[in-house]
């Protein structure tokens, strides 16, 4: 749609290549580059590519430590039976983790039935035919976004804030790269809408979370026109650039009339 890629093109002082993340990503990307069913993320087009990504990185990561953890304490320690899990979750407790229901989630990049085993019956890890997921996993890898979808993006994994949930969509921001992003129940991008554009001076960013509920409100409504205005009432977006993007659709709109006749 037009309207989001002006917003993105006028977006004022944002670089998601400078950024945290995007330093992370970069770093890390080495880990799931023979992993065939995630070779679409080792070349990062946006950042919500780079926050996909970076999911799968710390997946990768947990996955290490565990399995360092576990052969530790079945292998090469004295460790009683009621101490392995203690020794475990002590070095896993400050990871990332998908939450459903009591269960904690650590290598999202596996089906619930494979985390199970990296959850809390870690001894089947070094017995056949599950050793193998040490060191060779790539077929057992899934869709994860598809599979944990809305959980998997309200979690630990990302900085990504939850404004609004349906059974459809989960709407988030993101606030180092000032976005609303629009995530549909497949865990696929359906829309972004960045914020503070060129024109926009001196924008306020306080209470933004509250500030940004209209907007999603609206789109949720399929109301343009009522998220248009409310980017301009909550001093979101500039008058001037709505003005443009109204006149271009204006423009676009004679034009195909024009055709048409």
């Amino acid at each position: 749609m037009q309207l989001y890629e002006l917003l993105d093109k006028y977006q004022k002082g944002i670089d998601f290549r400078k950024t945290e993340d995007y330093y992370f990503y970069l770093t890390n990307r080495h880990l799931f580059s023979g992993i065939e069913m995630y070779k679409m993320l080792l070349d990062a087009r946006d950042e919500f590519d780079v926050i996909r990504a970076n999911i799968i990185i710390q997946a990768l990561q947990n996955k290490s430590k565990l399995e360092k953890a576990i052969l530790y304490a079945f292998k090469e320690s004295n460790m009683k039976t009621n101490e392995v899990e203690k020794y475990i979750s002590e070095q896993m407790k400050n990871a990332p983790y998908v939450k459903e229901n009591e269960t904690k989630i650590y290598v999202p990049i596996f089906s619930r039935a494979i985390n199970g085993f990296y959850s809390n019956q870690h001894g089947k890890l070094l017995k056949a035919p599950y050793a193998k997921l040490i060191s060779s996993f790539n077929t057992s890898c899934i869709d994860l976004f598809e599979l944990y979808n809305f959980d998997l993006y309200d979690s630990l994994f990302t900085k990504l804030v939850v404004v609004k949930k349906t059974e459809k969509v989960m709407a988030v921001y993101h606030f180092d790269f000032k976005t609303i992003y629009i995530i549909n129940n497949q865990g696929r991008l359906d829309a972004k809408i960045p914020l503070f554009d060129k024109y926009l001076k001196h924008p306020p960013t306080s209470r933004i979370i509250e500030r940004i509920r209209p907007v999603i409100e609206n789109y949720l409504d399929d109301d343009k026109e009522g998220m248009l205005q409310a980017l301009i009432q909550n001093k979101l977006v500039s008058e001037k650039l709505i003005y443009k993007i109204k006149h271009r659709d204006f423009k676009i709109k004679h034009s195909l009339e024009r055709k048409a006749k």
